[in-house]
């Protein structure tokens, strides 16, 4: 199987692609993660933690989370393939092998399959230049939300190389220098997460503090300005400064793509997309600012093409749920893994 020998010409959207979801005032300070610092300052400048007391990001998402009103999913494997999958012939049989078992299924579903990047770069390929049954009226091709996760934090990996980041996370205790080492390239991805939520929350304290000195020199020659003020300020004045705030914010832009995926939050998935984006351009992740891109466009386009499709996506269909557990959704490519 071959693809017409031409370039690859992205088909033009329909409408300008700006993602606007539906959020309030409180909604996006909390995918800020504002209220998680805070209650972590709280918490730590207490005299002493009590069992319950909560510190980390993941048991304080889990506490603000109501409860799943889905099922725990159906999962099976259909047979493996003894052929590479990174072919054209391979992902089309397996788009055939999908369409067919979706229809046998569910005859009025819109086939959705989830790939890592190079087999999406493939599966675009085939149905910008083949179309037919592949086409993108008839099938809805996701960038498995794990493997965006992990080159998130290997983008983060390459902005805080040669910082001293490794370093300081061994002095703290946190890991042993080959661990630390490793979260540049985010070979664990849980550890990698957990390190910088840690990291994260370490950095907001730094600033709290900072800005509570110069409130407190305030008073002596003026009143003090708003925190946010303050803030923009120092990172004018400040290189270092500066680096570190852009670390804390792009931790927070990965916490966040992570925290749609276990809240099955469909509209801030696309915004944290839409945030990572520049980021992936920035630091010269070619692969995922040529392809997310395009997933990003998919993803904008849905309530267009494929309206049911994103109903059940902002019903939290766009990922699984193996369990009834609080902040415990998983994306479609993790559910195999």
């Amino acid at each position: 199987m071959t693809l017409p020998s031409s370039d690859i010409v992205v088909p033009n959207t329909s409408t300008r692609l700006v993602s606007t979801p539906d959020r309030d005032a409180t909604s996006i300070n909390s995918d800020r993660e504002e209220d998680w610092l805070d209650n972590t300052r709280k918490v730590l400048n207490g005299r002493e933690l009590t069992k319950e007391d909560i510190v980390s990001w993941a048991a304080y998402r889990a506490s603000k989370s109501s409860l799943s009103s889905h099922q725990p999913a159906l999962i099976s494997l259909l047979r493996m393939f003894t052929e590479n999958a990174h072919s054209l012939a391979m992902i089309a049989h397996a788009i055939n092998v999908i369409s067919a078992a979706v229809k046998h299924l569910n005859p009025s579903q819109i086939p959705v399959v989830a790939v890592d990047q190079p087999l999406f770069a493939l599966a675009k390929q085939i149905q910008w230049k083949i179309g037919s049954a592949y086409d993108e009226s008839h099938l809805v091709i996701m960038l498995g939300g794990l493997h965006i996760e992990m080159a998130a934090f290997k983008a983060l990996g390459k902005w805080v190389l040669g910082s001293g980041w490794p370093e300081a996370v061994t002095n703290a205790t946190v890991a042993s220098p080959g661990v630390a080492n490793s979260f540049l390239t985010a070979s664990h991805i849980t550890r990698t997460r957990r390190a910088h939520q840690v990291t994260a929350a370490s950095l907001h304290l730094l600033m709290k503090k900072a800005y509570e000195e110069y409130s407190k020199a305030g008073e002596i020659h003026g009143p003090a300005r708003p925190f946010d003020e303050w803030r923009e300020e120092k990172m004018k004045n400040c290189p270092q400064f500066l680096y570190w705030a852009t670390v804390l914010d792009f931790e927070l832009v990965c916490l966040q793509l992570v925290r749609a995926i276990r809240e099955a939050d469909f509209s801030l998935y696309v915004k944290a997309i839409r945030e990572l984006l520049p980021w992936m351009f920035a630091l010269d992740s070619h692969n995922y600012a040529r392809w997310l891109s395009v997933h990003y466009r998919d993803m904008c386009e849905l309530p267009l093409k494929h309206p049911d499709v994103y109903a059940e996506f902002r019903n939290g269909s766009f990922v699984v749920h193996k369990t009834n557990r609080l902040f415990s959704s998983i994306a479609l490519d993790h559910a195999h893994e």
